[in-house]
């Protein structure tokens, strides 16, 4: 009985984990959404009164869903942030909360004080793995440039051959 109970919690956890995105459809109401896909991680309120959702997924969050909510509650728009299209949006000069509105939460941010620089990373999907980084200039706060690196995986742990 116990492993029947562990198994049917194992199923629940894994499937409450597993959002459909593509049942969200423009038109659909907040709640209708929020039963959909569950509560999103970051919601960001603009001054017309519409919103960003967003949704990071996938093993260290190699997909973000971002869901435009009108000032109605309805959605207007749906796509996945953590791709070409909107790597290429990030341009010099943009303020951290504009890159993170527009690609979600970094992977990870990395601090380089001797150059006053902060790097926020992004890990996706493209044929290969691969990291997005944007470089920050610390002081003022804005990007200094971005940069798109191959994920290499070294089967051997990164050790040389003998």
């Amino acid at each position: 009985m116990r492993r029947l109970l562990a198994c049917a919690i194992a199923v629940a956890a894994l499937t409450a984990g597993c959002a459909n995105f593509s049942s969200v459809e423009p038109g659909d109401s907040a709640i209708n959404v929020a039963d959909k896909v569950g509560k999103p991680d970051t919601v960001f309120k603009n001054t017309d009164g519409s919103e960003i959702w967003q949704y990071p997924r996938g093993y260290y969050a190699t997909q973000t869903f971002v869901i435009t909510m009108g000032a109605d509650q309805r959605v207007k728009e749906i796509h996945q942030a953590l791709s070409e299209p909107y790597f290429s949006k990030v341009a010099v000069g943009m303020s951290r909360d504009d890159v993170q509105r527009l690609l979600g939460r970094p992977r990870e941010v990395w601090a380089f004080p001797a150059r006053d620089e902060e790097t926020w990373t992004w890990r996706y999907y493209d044929t290969n793995y691969m990291f997005f980084n944007v470089l920050f200039d610390r002081t003022a706060g804005t990007v200094r440039s971005t940069q798109r690196l191959q994920e290499i995986l070294f089967l051997d742990g990164g050790r040389k051959g003998n």
